[in-house]
């Protein structure tokens, strides 16, 4: 009883799940997660997991409780993160959890001498700081029936691992996901006869699918997505006769699928292979496999149409076929599957009419994408759903004329997504009043009338997209405290809307995250408020109205601002010195306006930037030299403007540079020899994630400009990708350097309408 007491005494329990243990009571026996022997009395199990417990893990005090069997201190929050080498002496513990709850360091290795164990575990998120460097440790633990190393660092371990784990030959269940092992898997894991569950997911093993596992015939889970394998999928997984489920999704696998689903797969209730390379058409016989529960195969390359006989997979609740090139109606049999829960089909090529049918017995459908198909929907008016969806998504379905009234009785839904159809009209005042809904995307259609004042009073909505309309009329002015105010990402861009931006857009923009109201017909004044308290928003956008007077100083409030654009509008005046506040800023376009004088140094502060576009104003004066200190750029747009001198030496040390437009300026002297330093020019390396998109948040993707002969290009969807330097219409006078023909990564060079002299390098 002492001993609880003591490892209590060093915890926070803001739940309150120890309040039970006190010295009031006679016997610790009762208390809260703690059982006795009944013949002895004594401590023989702790357990404390999902307790919301803070503070010094207290060891020394749970070794004094020798008679000790389960130990499960798993989802809590210690602030000692070792474990306790004298957890070593609790012999006779058969059961030891310590799973997320704050371990780091070295996995002891005196755990070895608990001999009596059955269950193991270390598991933890994939950026856990516990490691082990050996896995001898586990040679003694010839008990062990359950071990979990999900997450711990065994990137030091030798290769032998596999000899150490298949000794211990009771296992029935061993994860070992995201452990960032390597190498090949062992195929001396085949000596666990009677193991039933395998993770290995998450790991960089570089190495072929093992053929070996269609042998571990006791096998009934298996997963190794994620693992960086490759070759073909054995056939004779199918043939396992206990498998259950397969996960293998995320590796470079070749299989055919009609190959795959041939085979009698007794058992199969999981199967997920995502982004696996899978080719083929989906096989009538698919339609046996009567245990299957879940079916992922998004983002292969399968063709064919779906057969009939999935009508057949009576306990699908969800089947995953995205991303393929999938043709054809949509069987109607699927509207008989009465478990279906989520259902995606978006990106394929689809086609067919879509009716009542389809979903007759979706009783608890509560996901459906059909959204980037060819198919046609012939839902009647007055149809009731026999569902309540949470995420409707319909893009790209050429859905035409008014809204589908189905959707009055969905009052679960949280996200929408109508965009990139044909559907006119007003937006239906009903839209608004479904109380959950969260997301509403309903870009690119034809919807006309002024924008809703119901979109500023919801409590739920959180992200909006209208783009691409035809809405008009002014931004609703509400009487000042009668709104909650902006949802958090709202996108009214491309539409018709006049007039001025309402001063009451100050104190709405204060819950909100992105505002693009770009390419209307807005006029007057930027409001000096509008960056008032406005402590959240991180993107916004006014490019492309009639927007006049000064930049508001007030910009510089906005400490959070990463996207500032107010381009293509009738500015005047200076860049205020106060947008060098800016200090998360990345993205700056105040291009085609009337500004003038000199770009203020206080930019310089801005050491996030990554765009910046000035040009077609009449900025005057030297190029900064300090544009050098934003290491980070990787667009510079000057051109059209009064600039002068010549460049400095010191931007051709942007090492993430790959778009430089200084045309039609004022600038001289010769072009500097350095320009080879250009790293990104040189050999068309980026930095950019695997979209070639440059995206800030989840809506704002950036464009850029390009000038080629004499014709301008947008560049959004591959702007990653794009390199080019434009020097030309200044007066730039001698040789073309020769170090510019080791710039192996430009698609773009001008260097027109100068003073140039001598040959042409021969490496341009």
């Amino acid at each position: 009883m002492q001993s609880l007491l003591a490892f209590k005494n060093g915890l926070h329990d803001p739940a309150g799940r120890l309040v039970s243990w006190s010295v009031v009571s006679q016997s610790c026996c009762n208390w809260e997660g703690v059982s006795c022997d009944r013949l002895t009395g004594r401590v023989v199990a702790v357990d404390l997991h999902n307790c919301s417990l803070i503070g010094d893990f207290r060891s020394a005090v749970l070794i004094e409780l020798r008679a000790l069997e389960f130990l499960d201190v798993s989802f809590n929050n210690f602030t000692r993160p070792s474990i306790p080498p004298q957890m070593g002496l609790l012999k006779n513990l058969r059961y030891l959890n310590l799973s997320t709850a704050g371990f780091a360091g070295t996995i002891p290795w005196q755990l070895g001498n608990l001999s009596a164990l059955t269950v193991l575990d270390f598991s933890s998120s994939a950026n856990s700081m516990l490691k082990s460097p050996d896995l001898s440790w586990l040679s003694n633990l010839t008990a062990l029936k359950y071990l979990s190393l999900n997450g711990v660092d065994l990137s030091a371990t030798p290769s032998s691992w596999g000899q150490t784990v298949s000794r211990l030959s009771q296992f029935i269940d061993l994860k070992m996901s995201n452990c960032r092992l390597t190498g090949s898997i062992p195929p001396s894991l085949l000596n666990l006869t009677y193991l039933e569950t395998l993770y290995l997911d998450g790991n960089t093993f570089q190495s072929e699918f093992p053929p070996w596992l269609v042998h571990m015939t006791s096998l009934v889970t298996l997963r190794l997505n994620s693992s960086n394998l490759n070759g073909s999928l054995p056939f004779g997984l199918s043939h396992m006769p206990h498998i259950q489920s397969i996960s293998s999704g995320n590796n470079n696998l070749f299989a055919n699928v009609t190959q795959i689903f041939q085979g009698p797969w007794k058992k199969l209730a999981f199967f997920q292979m995502r982004k696996s390379n899978l080719q083929g058409s989906l096989p009538s016989s698919i339609g046996n496999l009567t245990s299957l529960s879940l079916l992922d195969l998004k983002h292969n390359k399968l063709k064919g149409t779906i057969p009939e006989s999935f009508g057949l997979l009576r306990s699908l609740t969800v089947l995953d076929l995205g991303y393929n090139q999938l043709t054809g109606p949509i069987p109607s049999s699927i509207g008989s599957l009465s478990k279906l829960i989520n259902i995606s089909l978006t990106h394929n090529s689809l086609s067919g009419a879509i009716s009542e049918s389809h979903f007759h017995s979706l009783h608890n459908l509560k996901y459906l994408d059909l959204s980037s198909n060819k198919l046609a929907f012939n839902i009647t008016a007055n149809w009731t759903p026999p569902f309540d969806l949470f995420v409707l998504r319909l893009a790209h379905c050429h859905i035409e004329g008014k809204f589908p009234l189905f959707l009055k009785s969905q009052r679960s839904m949280m996200t929408l997504d109508l965009s990139n159809n044909t559907l006119t009209g007003k937006i239906p005042s009903w839209l608004w009043s479904l109380p959950k809904l969260e997301r509403l995307a309903l870009s690119h259609n034809q919807l006309k009338g002024p924008i809703p004042s119901q979109l500023y009073n919801s409590t739920s909505l959180k992200e909006v997209e209208l783009r691409g309309n035809q809405l008009s009329g002014n931004l609703p002015n509400p009487a000042k405290g009668s709104v909650a105010g902006f949802p958090w990402e709202l996108d009214l861009s491309i539409n018709k809307i006049s007039g001025p931006i309402p001063q009451q857009i100050c104190t709405m923009l204060r819950s909100s995250n992105f505002l693009s109201l770009a390419s209307n017909e807005l006029e007057g004044q930027i409001p000096a408020c509008i960056c008032e308290k406005t402590e959240y928003l991180e993107a916004l956008d006014l490019s492309d109205n009639k927007l006049n007077g000064q930049l508001p100083s007030n910009f510089g409030n906005c400490s959070s601002l990463k996207v500032l654009n107010v381009a293509d509008n009738k500015l005047e005046g200076q860049i205020p010195v106060e947008v060098g506040k800016l200090k998360k800023l990345q993205v700056l376009h105040i291009s085609d306006n009337m500004l003038s004088g000199h770009v203020p140094s206080s930019l310089q502060n801005c050491k996030m930037l990554e765009i910046l576009d000035l040009s077609g104003n009449s900025l005057l004066g030297k190029m900064p030299e300090w544009i050098a200190d934003l290491s980070k750029l990787r667009i510079l747009v000057l051109r059209s403007n009064n600039f002068q001198g010549e460049i400095p030496i010191q931007i051709c040390y942007l090492q993430k540079l790959q778009f430089l437009d200084l045309a039609m300026n004022k600038l001289s002297g010769s072009i500097p020899q350095h320009l080879s330093n250009l790293s990104t020019l040189m050999n068309r390396t980026f930095t950019s994630s695997g979209s070639s998109e440059l995206r800030y948040g989840n809506y704002y993707k950036e464009e850029i400009h390009m000038v080629v002969k004499g014709h301008e290009w947008a560049y959004k969807y591959i702007l990653s990708t794009v390199t080019s330097l434009d020097l030309s219409a200044n007066n730039f006078t001698g040789h073309i350097p020769v170090d510019m023909g080791y710039l192996k990564g430009l698609l773009s060079l001008n260097l027109s309408h100068n003073h140039l002299t001598g040959y042409i390098p021969q490496r341009i």
